[in-house]
């Protein structure tokens, strides 16, 4: 038996406690732009603020946009190409522990986005960047992780659904990493 510690993506007892990892991961960088962009509205909302540059223009805010879709696009592409290896697998666990990794690599591009048009919204303060940065955070929402999008994304067959849905502690099953 090897006395190494288990990482951050490994080690869970049941499947729930994947799910609340990979909750943790996803909120952490879903709300990294938030606390900023709430501050910076409110200010130029009483007039406390001032833009650090001039506007950039609608066609810039276009282009903002589209490649935070072409991000998502891409990102999502890849992430797909990585499920169809992740369900070749035959243990849970370690299916689980695989889509783990995948998913945290899925949410850190889809966070960067916002973060940065957060901070063009700042130097700007420009409505339209506003906007969107509203629709890049909505772009990650649409990864908001659950147990049904864990067993959606796997394709688990019946006895790996139930263990997800009942929580069944792996110990308890014939499944080990």
């Amino acid at each position: 038996m090897s006395d190494r510690k288990p990482n951050f993506f490994e080690g869970f007892k049941d499947p729930f406690e994947m799910v609340n990892k990979l909750r943790i991961v996803f909120y952490s960088l879903a709300s990294l732009s938030v606390p900023f962009f709430t501050i910076w509205y409110l200010q130029n909302k009483n007039e406390e603020l001032e833009p650090i540059i001039e506007p950039l223009g609608k066609v810039f805010s276009g282009i903002t946009a589209a490649i935070a879709v072409a991000v998502a696009i891409v990102v999502y592409m890849q992430y797909q190409k990585k499920l169809k290896v992740i369900r070749k697998e035959d243990s849970l666990p370690y299916r689980l522990t695989m889509l783990l990794k995948g998913q945290c690599f899925k949410f850190i591009p889809l966070a960067i986005a916002p973060v940065i048009t957060v901070v063009l919204y700042r130097l700007t303060l420009e409505p339209l960047m506003m906007g969107v940065y509203l629709f890049s955070l909505i772009l990650l929402a649409m990864s908001n992780p659950t147990v049904h999008t864990v067993i959606s994304d796997l394709r688990l067959n019946k006895r790996d659904k139930e263990i997800m849905l009942q929580n069944i502690p792996f110990e308890e099953t014939d499944m080990k990493l």
